[in-house]
């Protein structure tokens, strides 16, 4: 172990060691008052670990538990430090555990016959019982000591030396409370019987309701039943615990079952009083309504904790605060159950029963939040969780035909093989008549955003409102007429998003509006709000004159607008798009095309770009010759160097990991607040006028960077031009774009200093003016693109993991232009869990060499690929060469042979045909030689991950045990020495 581990484990025993002294002074009266309690209790508990019987027992425990913990393949799968595996199974260990210490408590006593020599004693019946009861829950919480220190140092040696410790100590104090109530079922199953075998047989079956509770679907199909049962098993009272949260709903629960049996024990104990008269029967139905009236009681106490605000009463101990919910939520929720004549919110939520690794956490998370928002969400939330949903069960034919929520096919890799599986993770959210779905919670959405911002919309009777101005870009989607076919634009994903927490409209400026059209009035003509809280303008500079001096209008006039103009659209992810300067690609509202310098003088921005002429190309093509600046960084600002494409240095990653002197985002900024990484391709920069009287204030900037004109990347000018972005465009050398010295500004927030906020009282007082400005600038259009919401669905792509906030980052514009800035604090939030890192670090490690594999087969495939079609043109090369020669002649007007050359030419048609099928025979071979190496190598890391796993249950078996094993072995051996110290020398010997 290292000098972490140690730290890690030294401050887990400190742990334990309060919790062991918490118990001590809890037991302290014991010895002080109730002498003959205490003197019972220790001798019962010494009895038991002097008995080798008992470290039998306990090591089974031990081993049991590491099984329970280690060995399901969900653990590795996961890849979380927790117990959630072992938390599964122990209710169902304990049934064999439990009842084998409580067996003996009592019907040990009455086999041997000292029962009665107890009776005689001078202690009440109470101290009797009180007194084998606590030695029961020594012996078990001994044995958990042993579990948990064994399973602890397991996890540790698997995460490196991270753990989450008080996560895992508040795990096993449920344990622990679960433990204490089933050993007081257990002890009443003592004191019915003579017989030991007996006993251990009803302790099992009198635990065995609330352990198989949480199993109720089996047996039932009425889902109120289900959920009933559920609430009251072992499993669902034990579940906080296993989250970190110490909660007194649950600590009331296993008290309530603790009081049951030590009554009913009590009365089983005292049956010599009434049962031994001649009318001694007469008492036994009394009992049983006053051990009736007792468990009524413990259940009413247990619910009134529940449904009270004392259930509020639970503390996350965790050291991640896995369970702890923000406080923008706190707020929300708090306000939600403050509205009385409120409508409530159903939350209907759906998650499959077996789940993929890379969706564990999303599912984790999920189930946390939705529990949290039951409790805390008071009346106005009803929470219904559906887990364990098969996907062709009636419950997911009922999410599909009520809330379009539907199993998605998921593709997962496990020994060297992609197979699919279907998931189900939707929630549907409904108040009144507003109703939001998320049909799929993605890997990389934030679990606990998109719950609350379903919530507050659906909670709202009104929304606010979006514009997205039409131009080019074509936001809203559009068929395109061109000469061969229709083309279809699909409609950008992200208004979709949008959409789940405003209004979405599509918003066409080809007409002026006046300052009275840009608000909504009431009855009485006074404006009461905008009619856009915010309007989109993606790549402004392709739209009319006329549009654009209306929007340059309307944001004098006072409409906040969001604006993302590029100066190279990426044309894999926009097709349509044309840069800043190009021509319009197609005529929409006239077939003028705007002036970009007007937007940027009415903004005070400056521009630089430079005019240059291009060789062979119209001025039609190019009207007046003007080349944006691209900015560049240097790959050492890159911080995911193994995919080829992002290693383009026109391609920025803009991250906050090591500010320094140059920050990248804006501090200040509501926009960019827990904003740390960005991804931009091909984007602009802007700065401000020398002398801007509008506030200019950077958001983003980027790292130490540089620029580049667009007309240097030429060649790659004359495919930009046709329409066509080449997939390379870091073609010119490193000293022909300069020093990358510089930081430049990518996004802005450009504002006037208007005196008067708020709503207007005269709209028609209102005239254009640059101090009404309110603009968010950003010289990058591809960050609305669809590409981004995938690969936020989806971050992990060939084994890296991007964590690239582009999404959130325009949704955080939108808000900060709307005034909406309730849930910016929850976009970019997620839980961090800690994992096994050192099956993470091999696995990594073993992706690495899959890549760099996979790339020497790629090249190892193109060279043997080249190779066949340079063999293929120089077979065809001679004939093509002679049909050359002949074709000369015939056009110098030379004699020539016809015959020979028809004849060249049906040769060479043939040699083609038959070089071109061996060309595709090669071709096949070659990707079937690469597709079984491929998956060779995807196996053969496969087992290096299994190999380490295989290792570590192997560890997890084998040391355990070991332990209580060697105490076992000391005790055992230290009694025997001292049984032979009475004993002569010579009747040892016989």
């Amino acid at each position: 172990m290292d000098s972490v581990q140690i730290i890690e484990f030294s401050y887990m025993l400190v742990i334990d060691m309060m919790f062991l002294v918490a118990l001590v002074l809890l037991m302290l009266p014991l010895g002080i008052w109730r002498q003959a309690a205490y003197a019972v209790m220790k001798r019962n508990f010494i009895g038991y670990f002097s008995n080798p019987t008992g470290y039998v027992f306990l090591c089974l425990f031990v081993l049991l538990t590491s099984f329970a913990a280690f060995w399901p393949h969900e653990f590795f799968t996961t890849n979380l430090a927790n117990f959630d595996q072992l938390n599964k199974f122990l209710p169902y260990i304990m049934l064999i555990f439990i009842p084998a210490i409580t067996m003996g408590i009592w019907a040990e006593e009455r086999r041997q016959g000292t029962d009665e020599l107890l009776l005689t004693l001078p202690a009440k019946d109470f101290d009797i019982v009180i007194g084998k009861y606590f030695a029961a829950v020594l012996v078990f919480t001994v044995s958990l000591l042993f579990s948990q220190i064994s399973n602890y140092g397991v996890l540790l040696a698997m995460t490196g030396g991270r753990l989450d410790n008080l996560l895992l100590f508040s795990t096993y104090l449920g344990y622990w409370f679960m433990g204490i109530a089933m050993i007081s079922l257990g002890m009443v199953a003592s004191f019915l019987t003579y017989n030991l075998t007996v006993g251990f047989i009803i302790g099992a079956v009198l635990n065995a309701p609330l352990a198989f509770f949480s199993n109720a679907d089996v047996i039932f199909s009425n889902s109120t039943w289900i959920q009933r049962l559920f609430e009251w098993s072992l499993l669902q009272r034990f579940e906080p615990f296993g989250r970190g949260l110490i909660n007194l709903s649950s600590i009331f629960y296993f008290l309530g079952i603790v009081v049951i049996g030590i009554y009913l024990s009590l009365i089983l104990i005292g049956r010599r009083h009434w049962l031994g008269g001649r009318d001694g029967t007469s008492l036994f139905w009394h009992y049983i309504m006053r051990a009736a009236f007792v468990a009524v009681a413990a259940i009413a106490t247990v619910l009134i904790v529940q449904y009270s605000p004392l259930n509020l009463l639970r503390t996350d101990i965790s050291d991640s605060k896995i369970s702890t919910l923000a406080p923008t939520t706190r707020e929300l929720l708090d306000e939600l159950a403050a509205e009385e004549d409120g409508q409530t919110i159903t939350i209907e939520a759906y998650v499959g029963n077996s789940v993929p690794s890379e969706y564990v956490k999303v599912k984790y998370d999920l189930v946390n939040l939705l529990r949290e928002f039951d409790v805390l969400g008071g009346n106005r939330l009803e929470v219904n969780l559906h887990q364990g949903i098969e996907p062709f069960s009636e419950e997911a034919i009922l999410a599909e035909k009520k809330y379009g929520i539907r199993p998605v096919k998921i593709r997962s890799q496990s020994r060297g093989a992609v197979r699919e599986q279907d998931l189900i993770l939707g929630v549907a959210f409904s108040s009144g008549l507003e109703r939001i779905v998320l049909p799929f919670l993605a890997y990389g959405m934030p679990v606990e955003y998109e719950l609350m911002r379903s919530i507050d919309t659906v909670s709202k009777s009104d929304r606010k409102t979006i514009g997205v101005i039409q131009t080019d870009s074509l936001a809203n989607g559009a068929v395109i007429p061109t000469q061969e076919r229709n083309v279809q634009v699909p409609r950008l994903r992200i208004l979709s998003e949008l959409e789940k927490q405003y209004k979405v409209e599509a918003v066409d400026i080809s007409q002026p509006m006046t300052a009275e059209e840009l608000w909504i009035k009431d009855d009485e003509g006074n404006p009461i709000r905008r009619r856009y809280d915010v309007m989109i303008s993606m790549q402004p500079s392709h739209s009319t004159p006329d549009e654009l001096n209306n929007l340059i209008n309307m944001i004098q006039l006072g409409q906040p607008v969001a604006i993302f103009e590029d100066p190279l659209p990426n044309r894999q992810l926009f097709p349509h798009m044309q840069s800043t300067f190009l021509p319009r690609q197609f005529r929409r509202n006239g077939a003028g095309k705007a002036d970009i310098q007007n937007l940027w003088s009415a903004l005070e921005l400056e521009m630089d770009f430079s005019r240059r002429n291009i060789p062979n190309v119209s001025s039609q093509q190019l009207p007046d010759n003007r080349w944006p600046y691209l900015v560049w960084q240097l790959a050492s600002e890159n911080p995911y160097p193994r995919n080829p494409v992002m290693n383009q240095k026109e391609r920025l990653v803009v991250h906050e990991r090591d500010p320094g002197t140059d920050p990248r985002f804006s501090g200040v900024h509501s926009a960019t607040q827990f904003i740390d990484e960005l991804y931009f391709q091909f984007a602009g920069y802007i700065k401000p006028a020398p002398k801007m009287s509008l506030n200019f204030e950077p958001m983003v900037k980027t790292g130490s960077a540089g620029r580049v004109l667009l007309y240097d990347l030429a060649p790659a000018m004359q495919q930009l031009i046709a329409g066509n972005i080449p997939e390379q465009m870091d073609i010119e050398l490193d000293q022909k774009r300069g020093s990358a010295a510089r930081q430049y500004t990518i996004a802005a927030h450009i504002c006037g200093n208007a005196s008067e906020t708020g709503t207007p009282k005269d709209l028609s007082a209102v005239k254009p003016s640059k101090d009404r400005t309110n603009v968010v600038y950003v010289a990058d259009v591809d960050t609305l693109s669809d590409f981004y919401i995938q690969l936020r669905d989806d971050p992990i792509q060939n084994g890296v993991e991007y964590r690239f906030q582009n999404m959130s980052f325009v949704l955080n514009i939108i808000d900060s232009l709307a005034d909406e800035e309730t849930l910016l604090s929850l976009r970019n939030r997620r839980v961090e869990h800690v994992t096994l890192e050192k099956v993470t670090q091999v696995y990594e490690k073993a992706m690495n060499r899959v890549y760099e594999l996979d790339q020497e087969l790629a090249k190892d495939y193109e060279t043997k690929l080249n190779q066949a079609r340079m063999e293929v043109e120089m077979k065809t090369k001679p004939l093509q060469n002679d049909i050359q020669r002949e074709l000369k002649k015939r056009e110098d007007g030379k004699p020539y042979d016809a015959v020979k050359l028809k004849a060249q030419q049906g040769l060479l048609e043939q040699e083609v045909r038959e070089q071109s099928e061996k060309f595709q025979n090669k071709q096949q071979q070659l990707e079937n030689e690469r597709r079984d190496k491929k998956r060779r190598i995807d196996l053969e890391a496969e087992l290096e991950i299994q190999q380490i796993q295989r290792q570590f249950k192997l560890a997890a078996v084998i040391i355990p045990p070991i332990p209580p094993l060697l105490v076992g072995l000391i005790v055992f051996t230290r009694r025997r020495l001292r049984e032979r110290e009475g004993i002569s020398k010579a009747r040892r010997l016989k």
